[in-house]
């Protein structure tokens, strides 16, 4: 057994170094988790969101920024994605004529992404 001896400063820094090593692949590999499942969501909602002129459909889009990765409507049709998930009451001239029902399709495809996501990170990291 060789005898080796290191002050405490050297093993404070040598285990923030891996401290830091770690942490840095563990920020790179939750990214990378993030925006692939980010890309499923997005070829989901693309395909199971109500089509009537197919252009709220092909409005899906991720984009990230400094906080992570946000999945996200663009161009006009992003006003529809709360009418549509959740319906709505119909107007004619301040008269109510009746309702537009919801069709959910937000809600489902955000949750098994939420549980995929989860169970890719605690694979990856070990927990």
């Amino acid at each position: 057994m060789a005898d080796h001896k290191i002050n405490c400063e050297q093993l404070a820094l040598e285990v923030q170094k891996q401290l830091k090593e770690y942490t840095e692949d563990v920020k790179e590999s939750v990214f990378k988790t993030a925006t692939k499942i980010s890309k499923k969501a997005v070829e989901k909602l693309k395909t199971e969101s109500p089509n009537r002129t197919g252009d709220y459909a092909k409005g899906w889009t991720h984009s990230t920024d400094n906080y992570g990765v946000v999945v996200h409507q663009v161009g006009k049709e992003y006003r529809l994605t709360q009418l549509l998930e959740k319906g709505h009451q119909l107007r004619r001239g301040g008269r109510l004529v009746g309702e537009s029902p919801a069709k959910p399709h937000i809600k489902k495809i955000e949750e098994e992404c939420v549980k995929e996501y989860i169970e890719e990170t605690e694979r990856m990291v070990g927990g």
